[in-house]
């Protein structure tokens, strides 16, 4: 519905990365980062009037964790821990800040909290492959105390589809 440009984006960043133009690649997942940011921003309160469907949740949050994730694979081809880590932390702290943030509608937060789970668990493999072991520990605990605030909060009703990365 509202995703033709991050669409362009990221097929023309996901086409320069298979060719390694490294800067071409960086610059087009950068700008997929700002569009998804961009779209988000139209779902909250009161302006969300009829975006903020299933379906429209789903690609709202999947846009934005392929948008990071893209950049992660892309410092990581390239063998640039620190950026790639950035980008995985940067995909799950914007998930808690959806599910945090009482201007988005129950429908979104409920969607950030269910793949809140996907990007815990890519974020903790990453933390674990590389020896990051103090950073385990933290999101462990951090994960531990959002998830069971928020299905409190939101009365354990974040059963939604699995998004597809």
């Amino acid at each position: 519905m509202f995703d033709h440009k991050w669409k362009r984006l990221i097929v023309k960043g996901n086409a320069a990365f298979k060719c390694r133009c490294v800067s071409e690649a960086r610059d087009f997942y950068c700008q997929s980062i700002a569009e998804s940011d961009r779209i988000l921003k139209l779902f909250r309160f009161p302006q969300c009037q009829g975006v903020d469907t299933e379906n429209n949740c789903l690609d709202m949050v999947s846009m934005m964790v392929v948008s990071h994730h893209n950049m992660a694979d892309l410092w990581n081809r390239y063998g640039v821990l620190i950026s790639q880590t950035y980008y995985l932390e940067m995909a799950h702290q914007k998930l808690i800040d959806i599910v945090r943030d009482t201007r988005f509608s129950e429908a979104l937060r409920a969607t950030a909290i269910a793949e809140l789970s996907r990007t815990y668990m890519a974020l903790l493999s990453h933390y674990k492959t590389n020896g990051l072991a103090d950073e385990s520990a933290l999101l462990v605990d951090q994960y531990s105390r959002i998830k069971y605030t928020f299905d409190v909060v939101l009365g354990n009703c974040c059963q939604r589809s699995v998004l597809v990365h």
